[in-house]
């Protein structure tokens, strides 16, 4: 027993000796190393920490033996490294009191090698770690391009992090300006009070107001002559003001508040140009119309010049949006409906190539040559280009429809003139069996299967109801295209007719007259004005009169003066009456559907 207890007794203090020389041995390479730390020699650092960081010990030198490793290892250029030891760290000592300094080395790390989910991610746990210190490893992080659905997926998850918000609006500002998500850019705008520069077209900022002054410029003929009101109050531009002040009053229960202005510039050149001169009209924030030819060429100077906005509601004459990037048409332009209606004839119509084209004057000139020109490239053959002014649009079904006499095959012909020969030889008293009549046949003037569409190249109703009846009356098939603007509940074009003859539209601002919007809008008007609205055909009316207001109205509201700003950078935007519109790649409408009327409904179609 006696040597037994005293091997014991030498093993226990052999025991002793070594945990003591151990535990100098980590003081001492702990000291070592923060000694060569601290001088910054990272590399002889790593030597001296490594032995430590095995250990199980969790005294304080033993966890920072590993902390200063990580460290060490990334000085040294060894981020794998450093970020393997930061987790073990985290995985040893979970209760440890740096466990924010290293989450914060953990997103830094995440940075340096451009991984933003866990830069943000750790940088977010380091909860004690100064604000401006994080930011900057955030800022460092988001150098450079980064996808954005990834920013989105980001900001998502953080949504307090104006950093994450500016760098999504910066990238969305470097896309071409149509590609642009304006709304998104006004949401960050206004959630992280972000200065963006939505610049466009030299228009550096787009103020927004808490009244905007609207000014109608109108051929209203306003007059003290008590009978000369009163013939004025049927006119078209009354109900166009009116639908006007409706939308004015609908905008007004929106919190849109227009001061609605009213120009007459009928008989007045020299008033106008005088207001003009004065600066009476400098003040205003949106034009609408004016609609006659030297009251346009007047405004649209002044609305270049003073960088105002104006919407010209009736014309198609894309002459008026020429260098001035502050015109806008209500509706298509000439040249977009000739591009998509030949793009659609082109696919559509190739079974017969021959084309009737028909256009009313001066006005609609520029949409058939377009459409002519277009059509030919791709071999089609245009045999009759015609004008038709609309009193005389009665011209097309007589054209379509005539018929004259044609002499019958000059075989067929010999052989009656041979047989009544025969019967006069042979002594036969009633030989002359046939009249000059039988010789020839009725035949419509414009062949069967000589043209295979009519393009009517006008938004008169009389043109395209006359080109219809035509159509209906032959014998053959020909097809019709036009634009869609004259089709109204109040037109006299029956639906199914359009649809027996599988009529062909391009979508030129349709109202669709089952719409809630529509619906409010008549109970309104027919409250204020105890009548019907009366939807014109090319003239002016309180439908465009209330859609124009209520949607620019809306637009100063969401986008400022120039809420092109917005406009520029959205594939299309809706109407209050009309389905959307398109001003993304020009001052006209281009939202130009292909339309058919199918079960007595006017629908869009696909283009096949």
């Amino acid at each position: 027993m006696g040597v037994i207890r005293k091997y014991f007794v030498a093993v226990v203090l052999v025991l002793c000796s070594l945990l003591q020389a151990k535990g100098q041995n980590v003081k001492t390479l702990f000291e070592e190393g923060k000694q060569l730390f601290d001088q910054e020699q990272y590399a002889l650092a790593l030597a001296k920490f490594a032995p430590l960081t095995s250990l199980d010990q969790s005294n304080d030198m033993v966890r920072y033996a590993a902390y200063f490793y990580a460290i060490s290892a990334h000085k040294s250029g060894d981020n794998v490294t450093a970020k393997n030891m930061f987790l073990q760290v985290l995985r040893k000592y979970p209760n440890w009191d740096v466990t924010n300094d290293i989450n914060y080395w953990l997103g830094f790390l995440a940075a340096e090698r451009g991984d933003l989910s866990d830069t943000f991610s750790y940088l977010a746990k380091a909860e004690t770690i100064d604000t401006k210190q994080k930011n900057a490893v955030k800022q460092k992080a988001l150098l450079g391009e980064v996808d954005m659905g990834i920013l989105k997926e980001l900001l998502a998850e953080y949504p307090e992090d104006n950093l994450i918000a500016s760098k999504l609006a910066n990238g969305i500002l470097a896309l071409d300006v149509e590609d642009q998500d304006i709304d998104l850019l006004n949401e960050l705008q206004s959630t992280y009070s972000l200065d963006l520069d939505l610049s466009i077209d030299g228009i550096e900022s787009s103020p927004k107001k808490s009244t905007y002054n609207v000014g109608l410029f109108l051929p209203f003929a306003y007059s003290s002559d008590s009978a000369r009101l009163v013939r004025s109050m049927t006119t078209w531009t009354t109900r166009m003001y009116q639908g006007v002040s409706l939308g004015v009053d609908k905008l007004k229960e929106e919190g849109i508040d227009l001061n609605l202005i009213t120009i007459d510039t009928r008989n007045s050149e020299t008033r106008l140009f005088e207001m003009i001169r004065s600066g009476e009209l400098d003040d205003l924030d949106l034009i609408i119309g004016p609609v006659t030819q030297s009251a346009v060429q007047l405004i649209t100077g002044f609305s270049k010049n003073k960088r105002i906005n104006m919407v010209n509601p009736l014309s198609s004459n894309s002459d008026i949006l020429t260098d001035n990037p502050f015109a806008f048409l209500y509706y298509p332009s000439n040249e977009s409906l000739a591009i998509k209606a030949a793009d659609y004839a082109r696919v559509n119509f190739t079974r017969n190539k021959n084309v009737a084209v028909f256009y009313s004057g001066f006005a609609d000139k520029a949409r058939a040559d377009l459409y002519k020109q277009i059509i030919e490239k791709d071999s089609f053959n245009v045999t009759i280009f015609q004008e038709v002014r609309e009193n005389e649009s009665a011209y097309i079904q007589t054209l379509l429809s005539e018929e004259h006499e044609q002499d019958k095959d000059s075989a067929v012909v010999a052989n009656m003139i041979a047989e009544m020969d025969s019967l006069r030889e042979a002594g036969e008293e009633d030989w002359e069996i046939y009249m000059p009549r039988d010789f020839v046949y009725d035949t419509l003037k414009i062949l069967p299967d000589s043209i295979g569409h009519v393009f009517i190249a006008s938004d008169f109703s009389s043109l395209a109801s006359s080109a219809l009846s035509g159509i209906e009356s032959r014998p053959d098939t020909v097809e019709y295209l036009s634009s869609s603007r004259f089709l109204s509940t109040e037109n006299s074009i029956s639906f199914d007719q359009l649809e027996r003859l599988n009529a062909t539209f391009i979508g030129s601002n349709l109202i669709d007259y089952t719409t809630d919007e529509v619906s409010t809008f008549r109970e309104l008007y027919v409250e204020k004005y105890l009548a019907s609205p009366i939807k014109e055909d090319r003239l002016g009316d309180a439908y465009i009169g209330y859609d124009i207001t209520v949607t620019f109205g809306r637009l100063l509201q969401q986008y400022g003066k120039y809420f092109q700003i917005g406009l520029k950078r959205k594939d299309v935007i809706s109407g209050e009456l009309t389905d959307k519109f398109n001003y993304k790649f020009s001052n006209d409408n281009r939202y130009t559907p292909v339309l058919k009327v199918k079960e007595g409904v006017v629908v869009p179609v696909e283009k096949h």
